[in-house]
């Protein structure tokens, strides 16, 4: 089997030196270079995302990505039967070796295999009982997309615990690149749904050949049940919490009950708060959870690294969300088309709900990193409950209804994250509050800053309103929170600079 330079083999779960254990020189180093790698990573893969779902939606219309939206939603939930959360046991564990990483590749190979063959037998019968002819077709091809993301499973845990983040910023980069090609050309051929189909199955191809070679790791044969031992309370949780966030149950209720045109709807303003999410969880996630699983024995520095990591959050999350919602009535039309203005209460709700999920996250990877995935999922199943009831209750009330209902139903359990934060580290609301301040007051001070330039310039053009907006609202944003960032800032520095000497 081939190893990462400088591993040492073992033969047995038992046997030691440990094969990989986690990275522990310099470690708030590699965590801002990773999130810069990560911020790369996440920032391609939202700007191709972007161009290519602008393009699309020009194409097509919300019944096309609605029928589609619903497809993935139940390739998901067959997905959510597989065990790919046992990557993030991996990542985890403070020390594995060849019999984990072997037992979590031919679990997740196996389950894989057993949902895949009835997914394939069925799926005539079920695009029957749904009344979508086309799910006959479109689900056996999705479907190939869980084997497929399975067999990454192991060597993209064995790239993000090392804290080799410049190669998962090359996986989404190209994978995504490659996938958007793909998808315009075929939109712009005419293959209209199959476009929008064939770009996850292809991205997950290219991902999953970058990460193989990045991680030098090829399965081997050494399953033992003692290995499965060792990450099973961890990999069932975080399993469970993975099947939760692809689950997508608002999506697959809200198809199933309203239908593909007013999915279709919704689909626009979820789309666009995956895209934007990404931009925080995307970036924060890899390296935070790995960071706090490095120093799960450090309990001294949690509440410091916690402090640092929701402050960080909190600087993209507020800008981004808070620029969409201020922009979205007239960006949303220009942009995609004036067929897509019944979707803006979608936008406008997942907007908000954008910044609740930016100030979750943070409580969530240092629960992860801790080894406290039941934390995280409990709070995703009373969240997702709490989503769908919200949905059955509006559902005949209007999209507008939905998403009122969607934003109370989010903000029930937005302070059980401080709860889980307080539990893991002891941190109080003061400092908890406080480190939400700068990032606050600087977005209230950008949105002040958009709203003023449509008053500034009332002869422009919407398009030059537009630009001028975001340009103008990014520039006062990072000019006040460097303002107010000087005391942050020094404590980076500082921290640098003591590891520096103990190298």
């Amino acid at each position: 089997m081939k190893q990462i330079a400088g591993d040492t083999a073992s033969g047995s779960p038992a046997a030691a030196p440990a094969l990989r254990p986690h990275v522990t020189m310099a470690r708030g180093k590699r965590a801002m270079l990773g999130l810069g790698w990560s911020a790369l990573n996440t920032g391609s893969a939202v700007l191709i995302s972007i161009l290519v779902f602008v393009v699309t939606s020009r194409l097509m219309g919300p019944e096309e990505f609605g029928i589609v939206a619903l497809a993935i939603s139940i390739i998901a939930l067959i997905g959510c039967l597989t065990p790919g959360g046992f990557g993030e046991a991996i990542i985890q564990r403070a020390e594995i070796n060849d019999a984990h990483l072997d037992t979590v590749f031919w679990i997740c190979m196996g389950t894989g295999f057993v949902v895949f063959v009835p997914t394939v037998v069925f799926a005539g019968a079920m695009a029957n009982w749904i009344g979508e002819p086309i799910l006959a077709l479109l689900l056996p091809f999705l479907a190939v997309k869980i084997l497929i993301d399975l067999a990454a499973v192991v060597p993209q845990a064995l790239v993000i615990r090392a804290m080799q983040f410049k190669y998962v910023a090359a996986r989404t980069a190209i994978g995504n690149s490659v996938g958007g090609v793909v998808c315009v050309a075929m939109a712009l051929q005419g293959y209209g749904l199959w476009a929008l189909a064939a770009a996850p199955v292809i991205t997950s191809v290219v991902s999953l050949v970058i990460l193989a070679r990045s991680a030098r790791w090829r399965p081997g044969f050494q399953v033992r049940l003692s290995a499965l031992r060792d990450l099973l309370r961890f990999g069932l949780y975080a399993s469970g919490a993975n099947a939760l966030y692809l689950l997508n149950a608002d999506r697959l209720v809200l198809g199933l009950v309203a239908g593909p045109a007013t999915l279709g709807l919704y689909y626009l303003g979820r789309k666009l708060y995956d895209l934007l999410s990404s931009l925080i969880s995307g970036a924060l996630w890899p390296v935070t959870t790995v960071f706090f699983a490095s120093t799960q024995k450090e309990t001294g520095s949690h509440v410091r690294a916690f402090r640092n990591v929701l402050r960080g959050a909190a600087i993209i999350t507020f800008p981004v969300f808070g620029g969409l919602y201020a922009v979205a009535d007239s960006a949303v039309p220009m942009l995609l088309g004036s067929h897509w203005e019944p979707a803006l209460p979608a936008v406008k709700a997942f907007a908000i709900l954008g910044i609740f999920s930016g100030l979750m996250l943070p409580a969530a990877a240092l629960a992860n990193g801790l080894g406290r995935s039941d934390l995280n999922f409990t709070l995703d199943t009373v969240r997702n409950l709490l989503a769908v009831g919200a949905i059955l209750l509006a559902v005949q009330a209007g999209l507008q209804a939905i998403m009122t209902m969607l934003i109370v139903a989010h903000a029930l359990v937005l302070p059980a994250s401080f709860l889980v934060a307080r539990k893991l580290t002891g941190i109080r609301l003061t400092s908890y509050a406080e480190a939400l301040s700068v990032p606050l007051l600087s977005a209230l001070v950008m949105l002040a800053a958009i709203n003023a330039v449509p008053w500034m310039l009332p002869a422009a053009t919407a398009w030059t309103v537009l630009f001028l907006q975001i340009g103008f609202g990014a520039v006062v944003y990072i000019i006040v929170t460097l303002g107010l960032s000087g005391r942050e800032i020094t404590e980076l520095r500082k921290t640098f600079a003591k590891e520096a000497e103990h190298e």
